[in-house]
């Protein structure tokens, strides 16, 4: 069969580009490349960056390079007729092969094959992506109102690595007035002055810019370039309700911009039950292997509904499918979606600045709702009981997850802020990248609207009508 009559486009070029040098591959190798190559019209900016440079490095290697680089493969191959196999296309080609290999017990062995080839390939690629000076990152963790925040247990697992920031919440104790604050770099307003201008009058209050928003128009920010992940929506809310309006007076006034990519797992209530309505009925019908149900999961076509994502296109589609499926209990677990997609993000879109918002989840009873795939019954969730000390413990695990696999990626590690903050809670915690000097001083208290301003200069911007001063400690 001709292995590549299945790509198209850029994909497709690509391939045909470099064949004499792809068709010298192992077969398993090969197959599982082109694959990845069939997904090209959902990849991500950098995802095709990436597989540009595979295919460029893996065309510029000379016969004595690929013997070293692949030979112990094509001896396993060879040995255990895995390079033998037919099928009619690539999928079903993947399927057969991986069973037979499977059924030899040599499929760990198959795995460490491939682990030591890309340990050879990943510097070469790295090379090739990452020189030269990558623009600096901001990931922003927040624990939502709810969350039992133990003070002395808070962000322990980061200690001798983060900077403690005492905050002064100036009566942004509560939710909606944090988060406003904090990525609008506006003051909190006293309860009394929260209403806008008496109906009457006709006067509406004209809503701030978020940091979104400002970075959308200053920087030239593409909704893919921030990222938005939430158990709850308060950040969408946010997003759309002082989203729209220019940063300043132009042609564009007025006009409503897609402030960032976002992904709420309370919105996506809907989609997340088709989803597993759908997949419980196939599990129903009965299925030879998990690598049947791979294979069906892999074609599932069940997509959110227009207006669930803050912004839509192909990629951004399929990813939200993908961290439903792939994701070990996202599709029952609001934070482990939260964690989940946003290492996801990181390591496929590589936004320039992401916002993890953690919440409370729901009191889960062991083992039988956790089952991947299954239909949780009633007596299995307990919706009205929630679990906020649960949640805190799960929280501080998590967002150790995003920082580590962050630090493992060539774009942040060495270029990105981190910032951990609790709704209500007055401090904050600062990761600087690794190769700053540790702070040894004590801060002064800094408001939300000082991180704010220091969130926007860190990426170049600046927001306008903030009162906020830099936090200049945890800029140098």
């Amino acid at each position: 069969m001709d292995l590549y009559k299945e790509l198209s486009g850029e994909a497709l070029d690509l391939a045909r580009t470099h064949q004499d040098a792809l068709d010298r591959l192992p077969r398993t190798f090969l197959v599982n490349t082109l694959i990845e190559l069939e997904k090209w019209p959902v990849f991500f900016e950098p995802e095709k960056a990436y597989f540009r440079a595979l295919v460029n490095q893996l065309g510029a290697l000379d016969a004595a390079q690929l013997r070293e680089m692949f030979g112990r493969l094509e001896d396993f191959e060879s040995r255990t007729g895995s390079n033998r196999t037919q099928a009619g296309d690539l999928d079903a080609l993947q399927m057969r092969t991986l069973e037979q290999i499977q059924r030899r017990g040599e499929y760990a062995r198959w795995r460490q094959e491939i682990d030591r080839i890309f340990a050879r390939l990943e510097p070469m690629l790295e090379a090739r992506l990452y020189s030269g000076n990558l623009p600096p990152r901001l990931v922003v963790i927040v624990y939502a109102e709810g969350i039992a925040i133990e003070r002395n247990s808070l962000w322990k697992r980061f200690q001798g690595m983060g900077t403690r920031v005492p905050l002064n919440l100036g009566g942004a104790e509560s939710s909606e007035p944090f988060l406003r604050s904090l990525f609008t770099g506006r003051a909190a307003r006293p309860p009394s002055s929260r209403r806008t201008a008496a109906p009457e009058s006709g006067l509406t209050e004209h809503p701030a810019p978020t940091l979104f928003n400002v970075l959308r128009q200053s920087q030239s920010f593409s909704p893919l370039d921030t990222w938005i992940i939430e158990a709850g929506d308060a950040l969408h809310t946010l997003c759309e309700r002082n989203g729209s309006g220019s940063v300043q007076p132009g042609p564009e006034a007025g006009q409503v911009f897609e402030c960032a990519t976002g992904m709420s797992y309370d919105r996506l209530r809907s989609y997340r039950e088709r989803l597993t309505d759908t997949i419980y009925s196939k599990v129903l019908t009965g299925l030879r292997s998990p690598l049947e149900l791979a294979a069906y999961v892999k074609n599932l076509d069940v997509r959110p509904r227009e207006g669930l994502t803050l912004y839509a296109d192909p990629a951004v589609t399929a990813f939200v499918r993908d961290a439903f499926l792939a994701g070990n209990g996202t599709l029952i677990i609001n934070n482990t979606f939260v964690e989940w997609g946003s290492v996801r993000a990181l390591k496929r879109a590589q936004p320039r600045l992401l916002v993890a918002r953690f919440g409370v989840r729901d009191k889960m009873k062991p083992f039988s709702s956790l089952l991947l795939f299954s239909k949780p019954r009633s007596t299995d969730q307990i919706p009205i009981l929630q679990d906020p000390l649960g949640s805190f413990v799960d929280v501080e695990l998590l967002s150790y997850y995003i920082w580590l696999n962050g630090e493992k990626g060539p774009p942040y590690k060495g270029k990105t802020l981190y910032l951990l903050l609790a709704e209500g809670v007055d401090e904050m915690l600062a990761v600087r990248p690794a190769a700053a000097k540790p702070l040894t001083a004590t801060l002064t208290p800094a408001t939300l609207p000082d991180v704010a301003t220091t969130m926007a200069q860190w990426l170049g911007a600046t927001l306008p009508g903030s009162p906020g001063r830099l936090i200049e400690p945890l800029l140098s």
